[in-house]
């Protein structure tokens, strides 16, 4: 075969390759394009339902929550309806008794959040669904996956 006839198939195959080639780069950029995309049709919270108005939040919470020099401190947090709780805390290998104390907690504007007062050392709790998650003393939340910062709702009795 000459080289002149093998140069043409050469070309003659290289332009039915291209065509494809450009489909698929095209469809591939389309695909991505798209995931890149903000998505229209996601979820937007609603700002009139929040962890204060939209959960069951009242009830009896347990968990045992991080100690800086002990195994943890075992915690039971009462929340009742009408903003008053009762804190216990045992600090694992240290007390023989739970301590107790009783006071008020607020929630924040956006009605994710409670502090208790200073019977509660000002304690910040973000309220989930069935749980509560300790915050970090600088205001920062931590994942609701931490170890050892989830009180769990109790069953109602």
């Amino acid at each position: 075969m000459s080289k002149t006839l093998r140069a043409a198939r050469c070309a003659a195959s290289a332009a039915t390759r291209r065509p494809a080639a450009s489909a698929l780069t095209a469809l591939l950029s389309a695909a991505v394009l798209g995931a890149c995309m903000p998505r229209h049709d996601a979820a937007v919270p609603d700002p009139a339902h929040n962890s204060r108005n939209a959960l069951d939040w009242a009830g009896a919470y347990e968990g045992v929550l991080p100690c800086a020099d002990c195994p943890g401190i075992k915690t039971r947090l009462i929340l009742n309806s009408d903003g008053r709780f009762e804190l216990s805390t045992q600090y694992l290998d240290r007390q023989v008794a739970p301590q107790t104390a009783s006071g008020r907690f607020s929630w924040n504007a956006a009605g994710n959040t409670i502090t208790l007062d200073a019977a509660g050392a000002g304690q910040q709790f973000r309220v989930g669904e069935g749980r509560l998650l300790q915050i970090n003393r600088d205001g920062s939340t931590p994942p609701w996956d931490a170890p050892g910062r989830v009180l769990t709702l109790l069953p109602k009795k």
